[in-house]
């Protein structure tokens, strides 16, 4: 018998006894690269990717792993067959699912050490993967299968298509699957859901490794609540993290972003000297409003002035301009301050924010009324956000006039405004916003900010036509602040209050 027949015999015997002893399992399963990953690795097919597997472990991620020596020969079919061939050669890495399906593979510039036909390991799980000459094999009766992890990258945009004589919304909604197992994917669910709307449940399940589908009917203006979930033979992740979209046309979305970007007040920003060009002794104007507050346009585009809207320095400061600060409530008890400063930012268009006020020589009753962490009589404020807003509009020789004024409330608006005890006594808490006055339609660096209240009742307690934005105690009682501060700015800015939206923008 020569040694390569009794090499064949003997691995023969050796795979009819594995196989016989797992006879009551399911059939090993023969591994090998798949036929994209051998081709992407060896870059050529001339008919077919012969493959030489070995199983080498099982990785971190828990999958067996192996590698495998890939070849194809080319050519040899010249005259009488005797044309020129060339044999292409490669080694790979691979990593294997429960079913003997490619997780991954790679490249590998030369063999890996440690190769053997008579390799074989078991994992804690007693899956066992063992090489038989050439061919590696898996068996696992009890694997430790693993749901693909979730889609990340979800998305959605809304479309219009033509249903008849309607016009009917839809979502393209597209997601991005774990790379490891997007190839093994076998099916995806979407699901939309309407928020705050009795609108149905949109639903679609994509099969195979598809990353996109449609979505319809959509009611209008609606918001949905959208995720993804991906499955394959181990099993179904995790949602994708949901994701919220409103079912605005394309048409309404673009009105609604022009009417966006249009100036309208209130807000923050800087009315400056508009484009001009000389021509002997006449100057034309190319800006749109003709007043150094910008408050009336140019019908024509050839005023003096152009508003240029949010500011290059938004740092704020709030000193106190006369005391004392008050702190009443509705009942008359008083907690009064001697001092006061403050810091903040203008973060946008209509907003400020990282806002804190501290107060000195506070007390009550003839107690020091302190923060937690700070020196007696010292007290200070959460960081508080703000936006611009109208606080009422008069007439004024026939004309509307809009009062401005700024509502500050917590980060968030959620959490504390003020946190403070007087004399080791219970702590309070104070929770809410407050709304001041704020000098409008002129462009300085400093300017009034007061807040104003009378036993407790706070002036104004709301925007027009807003929700009451007042300050209470933990328990509900009003209480109201009086504080004559400043704003100052680090640059000239002015809160527009007359500036409205172009007839072309709103």
């Amino acid at each position: 018998m020569t040694r390569k027949f009794a090499a064949a015999v003997s691995a023969t015997v050796m795979l009819c006894l594995i196989a016989g002893a797992a006879s009551a399992a399911a059939p090993p399963l023969r591994l090998s690269l798949s036929e994209y990953g051998a081709f992407a690795v060896l870059g050529h097919w001339c008919g077919g990717i012969s493959q030489k597997v070995y199983g080498t472990g099982f990785a971190s991620t828990g999958y067996p792993t192996g590698a495998e020596f890939l070849s194809t020969t080319c050519g040899g079919s010249g005259k009488d067959g005797g044309g020129h061939s060339t044999t292409y050669t490669a080694w790979a890495s691979s990593e294997w699912d429960w079913y003997g399906e490619t997780r991954k593979y790679g490249g590998l510039a030369k063999a890996p050490e440690g190769i053997s036909e008579t390799f074989s390991t078991e994992d804690s799980f007693g899956d066992h993967l063992y090489n038989v000459g050439t061919a590696a094999y898996l068996e696992a009766p009890t694997p430790p299968l693993q749901a693909p992890a979730a889609p990340t990258g979800a998305a959605a945009y809304v479309s219009e298509i033509e249903v008849g004589e309607q016009v009917q919304l839809r979502f393209q909604v597209g997601w991005t699957p774990a790379p490891e197992t997007a190839p093994l994917l076998t099916s995806s669910h979407i699901v939309a859901t309407p928020v705050g709307s009795t609108a149905p449940v949109l639903e679609a399940t994509v099969t195979g490794s598809g990353s996109s589908t449609l979505l319809a009917p959509l009611e209008r203006r609606t918001t949905y609540r959208i995720t993804v979930t991906n499955t394959d033979r181990e099993g179904t992740s995790a949602p994708s993290t949901p994701i919220e979209v409103n079912s605005i046309s394309p048409e309404e979305e673009r009105e609604k972003k022009l009417e966006a970007a249009e100036p309208q007040a209130p807000e923050f920003g800087r009315c400056v000297k508009a484009y001009h060009t000389k021509e002997g002794t006449t100057t034309y104007y190319y800006g749109g409003f003709t007043t150094a507050g910008c408050t009336e346009r140019s019908a024509t585009h050839t005023g003096k002035y152009e508003w240029e809207e949010g500011v290059a320095n938004g740092a704020l400061t709030l000193p106190l301009k006369t005391g004392p600060v008050t702190l009443e409530a509705v009942n008359r008890t008083k907690l009064t301050c001697t001092g006061e400063s403050g810091t903040g930012d203008i973060t946008g268009r209509k907003t400020v924010g990282a806002v804190v006020l501290t107060l000195t020589g506070c007390e009550s009753s003839g107690q020091p009324c302190t923060t937690s962490g700070l020196a007696a009589g010292e007290m200070r404020t959460t960081s508080f956000e703000g936006e611009l807003g109208v606080d009422s509009v008069t007439e004024v020789l026939g004309k509307e006039v809009k009062h401005i004024g700024i509502d500050l409330f917590p980060a968030g608006r959620s959490g504390p405004v003020l946190k403070y005890a007087c004399g080791g006594g219970e702590g309070q808490t104070l929770l809410g916003s407050v709304i001041a006055p704020v000098v409008s339609n002129k462009m300085a660096t400093s300017s009034a900010l007061k807040f104003t209240q009378a036993a407790g009742l706070q002036k104004p307690e709301s925007f027009e036509g807003g929700t009451r934005d007042v300050l209470t105690s933990a328990i509900g009682e009003q209480q109201g602040l009086s504080l004559s501060s400043t704003l100052h700015t680090a640059e000239a800015v002015e809160i527009n209050g007359a500036i409205e939206p172009t007839a072309e923008g709103g």
